[in-house]
């Protein structure tokens, strides 16, 4: 059977990270199986952008501020006149702010919905509005909302399916993990990482993290490691990718630190050999729902330290990094264990893990689940028209991305 596919996100731009991966990788594969694929998404200007394996609609939207150059579409009836004229036979949203309604309101005229839930609303409100656990019940029933309007939701980890718990029917809510290019990321031989030491004499332990620079990040915890490895007499290097609102402020919190801000580095090629030149990697964000950037470190061949919370711990296994307490101390401490360890031992075990994920696996599974519900299966029906959510709720689920 073949299917139109209509591929629904904001935040996805020149300097996205998982989401931008996860939509360009699956839009490749869904073409290559012989179906038909558009994106909407939001950018500079509004235009049509014709690609070998899709076609990219994109609408004109504001940045956001203090995300680092993400926009939002702030004119959801622009989306759902382009669904009119589309007519998707399935549409894979990955926003829960303004993109949700033109996908349900499509979905009442005969195209299905299949939400992947990159974001825990949760976790992220919690964090960034400091009030949930007094309205925790208000997210409740906003994803009880999004679990009447779409036909299945798609979560990458046990961390993201565990917020639809009870709101929906097992058959409609499914696990399936992203996955990782093992062509661009793979290890480097011991020599090329001696090869590539700054430092003379005795090579320098090299710590690496590619993290977007704002606050639900937790990207402070990188300076506070750096800080606390030189109070315990370890010199190192630190090398962090990524762009963001505190890049400014984390510069100046580490000027007497052996740290690098390397800001956006679109090559991937360049970024891959920078993973595998590490000896260890650090991903901070506790409130992460899958971790493509650790995967790649995995993949890459080093050992990732994570924090307890979030989805990161479901992928770091023995000998392939470790998981600690979100404290500077707790990553200092975690990175000291890592470097005693036998690099070539980890170097193995970090890419077998890797090799465990793989996106032809991953747009398979979706793939199955996308003609499913164009098929009626497991949907029952679909309303006539749908009904909104709170206004509360709404505005609530939108401000977690502002």
């Amino acid at each position: 059977m073949t299917v139109h596919i209509c591929q629904l996100a904001n935040f996805y731009g020149p300097t996205s990270g998982g989401i931008r991966t996860a939509i360009d990788q699956l839009s490749m594969r869904y073409a290559l199986a012989g179906h038909r694929c558009s994106l909407i998404v939001p950018d500079a200007l509004t235009g049509v952008v014709e690609r070998p394996h899709r076609t990219e609609y994109r609408i004109a939207a504001p940045l956001v501020p203090g995300l680092g150059g993400y926009r939002l579409i702030v004119e959801p009836a622009l989306v759902g006149a382009l669904l009119e004229d589309l007519r998707p036979d399935v549409i894979e949203l990955s926003d829960k702010s303004t993109l949700l309604r033109p996908a349900t309101r499509a979905r009442a005229t005969g195209a299905a919905v299949v939400l992947i839930s990159h974001e825990r609303l949760d976790a992220v409100l919690g964090q960034r509005l400091r009030w949930l656990p007094g309205r925790a019940g208000g997210v409740v029933r906003f994803n009880r909302w999004i679990a009447r309007h779409v036909d299945a939701v798609v979560a990458a980890s046990g961390f993201a399916a565990s917020e639809f718990d009870g709101l929906i029917e097992p058959g409609r809510l499914r696990r399936i993990s992203l996955g990782i290019d093992l062509d661009d990321f793979r290890p480097v031989t011991k020599q090329a990482r001696l090869a590539s030491s700054r430092e003379p004499g005795a090579r320098c332990p090299l710590i690496v993290s590619a993290v977007r620079l704002s606050g639900e990040k937790h990207p402070g915890l990188l300076v506070e490691a750096s800080r606390a490895l030189l109070a315990g007499g370890i010199r190192h290097r630190f090398d962090v990718y990524g762009d963001g609102a505190m890049r400014r402020r984390l510069e100046a919190a580490a000027r007497r630190l052996p740290m690098t801000f390397h800001g956006h580095v679109g090559d991937r090629t360049t970024l891959a050999r920078a993973m595998a030149e590490a000896d260890v990697a650090v991903a901070p964000g506790p409130h992460e729902t899958f971790g493509l950037a650790a995967l790649e470190m995995l993949a890459s061949g080093t050992p990732v330290v994570v924090p307890r919370s979030g989805a990161l711990p479901e992928l770091v296994t023995p000998g392939t990094g470790a998981v600690t307490a979100m404290s500077g101390e707790g990553f200092a401490d975690a990175i000291r264990t890592l470097l005693s360890g036998s690099r070539d031992e980890q170097r193995d075990r970090c890419r077998a893990r890797a090799e465990q994920f793989g996106w032809d696996h991953t747009a398979d599974d979706l793939l199955a689940i996308h003609e499913a519900v164009v098929d009626g299966v497991p949907t029952a029906g679909r309303p006539g028209t749908p009904d909104e959510p709170a206004a509360t709720d709404q505005a609530a689920a939108a401000r977690s991305y502002l």
